[in-house]
């Protein structure tokens, strides 16, 4: 096949109201670029200033083109019978398609082959699938963006590589490729069936060595079982871990060997010995070490010997994903050289995590041309990603490669696991990594699984005597969440609309039915059970969705949440709802002993494949019914817990309900500090004014810190802050609290727009209201604009990796965040310059949780604010301030729009718990001089 690969520029998005003014083309024939086309087009109407901006291309450029009348009919005739090759195919195809309409023309070949997609299954690890991210990640440089030749161009050289990339995959997978491109492109379907000969002919059939085919399914082989080398336990006494930790860290040791430019920190030293001291002595610690202290290797370090001492494996916990990649790709690597090879380390992610391999093998079977397009692509993604990957887990997949929905339907789960029966038993990526920790001496997972493991009475982790947790300031939220629970109506819909649908015409229980409706092996009870099933499933679906919007309706108008008190669980309507729940009661225990029967039937079963079916019917039935027998349980009062009504959107509102422990310190206590013999808490914001009693009290640390079993310790910054950075208030700021979204965002935009060209963009702004973050970008994007600033606003403009990602990559920009930017994200050096913090982060009194902790502190005769608002708030603050300086390099300003910092009784708390920096209180006019003259100096 020859092709021709096409772009477009044009004044919109709708065909049908906006123009083409440029069209590129490149034909390919025989793996090489043979001719182009190219041509400005005069469109009707003005070009938009913001396409100008896009893409350089204004009136006067286009005022001598011909219009599209004459250009197109020029453009078919190169095209001619020839393969349509594009970017985003769906968009330039249609685009197309009605402008030469219009004109009288036809394309003739309308299918096409579209990269962005073929990019998606082929590159599904990579974040971005846009055309500059795809060529650059095959090593293609584009002369310019947003210009219909070049972009073509550059299209065109992708379309190569992406045809490389297929020559370079096995022929089986190839195959299934093609095949199962059938079901939606049939062009594409001809491209892979055309390069699978080529595959046959210079490699035959063969199967690359690091992977393995088992019931046509071709996966990345396990890698050989190896006898547990564990050494033995040495004889280094507790003083001895300690000596060599530090030996090993200092300027002399072994890792200023091989790290260049290494330099021994005093925090770090005195970090390690710290956790050196509670792991020999076998007590809890408390340590807070800022940015750049180097807080990984001084706990890893010692951790590491201890466990060589012992012969007792140690337990890191993180909070974020992020950080748990860092050990792994960055830290690992330096203690295997440390160790000299001689020390086993694992990371362990919760289950749902990993893909189940025997999942995606039906998956793949049962697709046909009734499946979405995107989840035929999501399928060959998977199949792609299946050759290489070396874990097998979720967080290595684009979402755009591969959704949520199909995760879900793929994803390793124990309800639907059947064990040894199961023909991918070995090679399974879940019980692979579950092996590796039971062999390893340092094992790094995440709070949420560490969490589940102490619910589960252990049944998750590997045994441990030693933990680390690290990020710790988020121990109590999390262990807020998972020792509760919560259920979402449109989960418990979905689940059973997968179970049975279309007046049970469709779903998983009629699946079951047909596949074995002529077999031997269906008992003839359990045919009936099943039949009898679908009415019992449609009654419990329909009569949870009338529970739901019945407590849904409870909460207030203009309100998210309701708390359920004595109040509320005498009101009519919940009494309504506790009589629908009752009335499930019958059709949920005859779904409870179909579960029972299906586990049992699966026993007898005729073969694996057929047990795997059998029991994923039972695990998803059983997970559906859970939820549903939960949303009674969870209604129930109790003065430990509270128990919370929400309801998100409008419209079609969505409804979930939560329910949390209201204290956790007691739990944490019995479950995780009494039976360990060492803890270790570590954060960069674990105190507040220099003291751990928030954190002591919070945690459930206070009879450890009595019985001096507990070690606390803030090990100094590398950092020196009163040099690197300045704190700003402006004292004439208005009380943005006091004001309207509308009226708040008019002002921050005309002050942030002044910051930001002080800075030339670098500037972050953290936010604690999402509805102000999105009215001041509305306000501030076009003034900024024309100083070719530009705004990224989350969830405005993208995820929040995509507008990091952003931000890194334009210096003159400005980045608005919330919530999950006041934390985890790093940007060093001049990504960076200016913060501004908005209003100072006190969490909403009214949240359910919030407000039930609240009661009890007064209850108990102390000020919620001083003993829990304010800390909490502190905490968070010094999160966001931590932001800015990075390394030792850094230099920045913080400014600080909310005045009760400096005027408050309780503002010198916030100002006194930072790291020797003190405000500079002036005018809004004289802060922006000094800024300018700081960051000049700094540059």
């Amino acid at each position: 096949m020859n092709y021709v690969v096409i772009d477009i520029e044009t004044t919109g998005l709708d065909p049908t109201q906006h123009e083409i003014i440029e069209v590129g083309a490149v034909r390919v024939v025989d793996g090489a670029i043979a001719d182009t086309f190219h041509a400005l087009v005069r469109p009707e109407t003005s070009i938009p200033s913001e396409i100008t901006r896009l893409t350089g291309i204004d009136d006067s450029l286009v005022a001598n083109a011909e219009p599209a009348s004459t250009i197109l009919p020029r453009l078919l005739q190169f095209i001619g019978d020839d393969t349509l090759v594009a970017h985003n195919l769906q968009f330039d195809q249609p685009f197309l398609q009605y402008h030469v309409d219009k004109l009288g023309y036809t394309l003739i070949q309308p299918d096409g082959l579209c990269t962005y997609i073929l990019a998606r299954v082929l590159f599904p690890t990579l974040s971005s699938h846009r055309l500059t991210a795809v060529a650059e990640h095959v090593g293609i440089v584009p002369d310019s963006a947003h210009r219909a030749l070049s972009d073509a161009m550059t299209t065109a050289k992708v379309f190569l590589q992406l045809t490389e990339q297929v020559l370079a995959l096995p022929y089986l997978l190839v195959q299934q490729l093609a095949q199962l491109s059938g079901l939606y492109s049939q062009r594409t379907s001809d491209w892979l069936t055309e390069l699978s000969l080529h595959v046959m002919a210079k490699k035959a059939d063969t199967i690359p060595e690091d992977c393995e085919v088992r019931d046509g399914l071709l996966y990345t082989a396990p890698p050989p079982r190896l006898d547990d080398d564990k050494s033995k336990p040495s004889t280094r006494s507790g003083k001895d871990v300690i000596q060599e930790a530090l030996a090993l860290l200092s300027a002399n040791g072994p890792l200023s060997e091989f790290l260049p430019g290494y330099e021994p920190r005093e925090g770090q030293l005195q970090m390690a010995a710290k956790v050196g001291e509670a792991l020999t002595a076998h007590k809890h610690a408390v340590i807070e070490a800022g940015t750049g202290t180097g807080k990984s290797m001084a706990y890893l370090i010692p951790a590491a010997l201890y466990a060589k001492a012992t012969g007792e494996r140690v337990v890191v916990s993180t909070h974020t994903m992020a950080l748990q990649d860092q050990i792994e790709e960055r830290d690992f690597p330096t203690l295997l050289r440390l160790f000299e090879g001689k020390l086993s380390l694992a990371v362990q992610k919760g289950r749902k995590n990993y893909v189940c391999l025997r999942k995606v093998r039906n998956e793949a079977a049962t697709l046909s041309e009734l499946a979405s397009p995107e989840d035929i692509q999501g399928v060959m993604a998977l199949l792609v990603w299946l050759s290489r990957t070396g874990e097998g887990v979720r967080e290595e997949l684009s979402s755009k490669s591969v959704s949520l929905g199909l995760w879900g339907r793929v994803q390793s789960e124990t309800e639907t696991c059947i064990n040894k029966r199961c023909p991918f038993f070995r090679p399974c990526y879940f019980f692979r990594a579950k092996t590796r920790a039971q062999a390893a001496e340092i094992v790094v997972t995440n709070h949420s699984l560490l969490l589940s493991d102490l619910k589960t009475d252990h049944r998750v982790l590997p045994k441990y005597e030693a933990l680390v947790i690290d990020e710790a300031h988020h121990l109590e939220e999390q262990a807020t969440k998972h020792l509760g629970n919560e259920v979402h109506a449109a989960q418990i819909a979905a689940l059973g609309h997968r179970l049975s649908r279309d007046q049970g015409r469709n779903g998983i229980i009629k699946d079951l039915l047909t596949r074995f409706e002529t077999s031997q092996s269906l008992p003839f009870a359990m045919e009936e059970k099943l039949k009898r099933a679908q009415e019992w499933i449609a009654e419990v679906a329909q009569s949870a969705d009338v529970a739901f919007a019945v407590l849904g309706n409870l909460v207030p108008a203009g309100k998210n949440e309701l708390r359920l008190t004595d109040d509320i669980f005498k009101h009519p309507s919940f009494i309504q709802f506790s009589e629908q729940m009752a009335s499930l009661r019958a059709p949920i225990h005859a779904l409870r002993e179909l579960v029972k029967g299906l586990q049992e039937w699966a026993k007898t079963a005729a073969t694996d494949d057929e047990a795997g079916r059998i029991l994923d019917a039972a695990g998803y039935l059983d997970q559906w019914l859970q939820g549903v027998e939960l949303l009674e349980e969870m209604t129930v009062q109790s003065e430990e817990r509270v128990t919370w009504i929400e309801r998100r959107g409008y419209g079609r509102p969505r409804y979930s309900v939560h329910t949390a422990p209201i204290d956790v310190s007691a739990t944490l206590r019995t479950l995780l500090f009494d039976p360990l013999p060492a803890t270790i808490l570590t954060s960069a914001t674990l105190s507040v004014r220099g003291r751990f009693d928030y954190t002591i009290n919070q945690l459930g640390l206070r009879d450890t810190l009595d019985e001096q079993r507990l070690i606390t310790g803030i090990v100094p910054s590398p950092f020196d802050y009163p040099s690197q950075a300045r704190l700003f208030v402006p004292n004439d700021v208005p009380e943005l609290a006091k004001m309207s979204s509308e009226e708040a965002a008019t002002w921050l935009t005309d002050s942030l727009y002044h910051l930001a060209v002080a800075s030339g963009g670098r500037l972050l702004a953290l936010f604690t209201s999402h509805q102000m973050l999105r009215e001041t970008a509305k306000h501030l994007r076009a003034p900024l604009a024309a100083k070719e600033i530009a705004v990224f606003a989350q969830d405005v403009d993208g995820s929040r990796t995509a507008m990091l990602e952003a931000f890194r990559n334009n210096p003159r920009s400005v980045l608005l965040g919330a919530q999950s930017f006041w934390e985890g994200i790093d940007l060093p050096g001049d990504q960076l310059t200016t913060l501004v913090i908005i209003r100072l982060p006190f969490a909403p009194p009214s949240h359910p949780v919030t407000e039930a902790r609240h009661e009890r502190l007064t209850n108990s005769g102390q000020s919620p604010f001083w003993v829990a608002s304010l800390p909490e708030a502190v905490v968070r603050f010094r999160q966001g301030f931590g932001r800015l300086i990075r390394t030792r390099q850094d230099k920045g300003v913080v400014v600080v729009y909310d005045k009760r910092i400096i005027t408050s009784k309780y503002g010198a708390t916030f100002i006194q718990s930072l790291s020797g920096v003190r405000p500079r209180v002036a005018p809004e006019q004289d802060v922006l001089r000094q800024i300018r003259s700081f960051l000049t100096q700094s540059s």
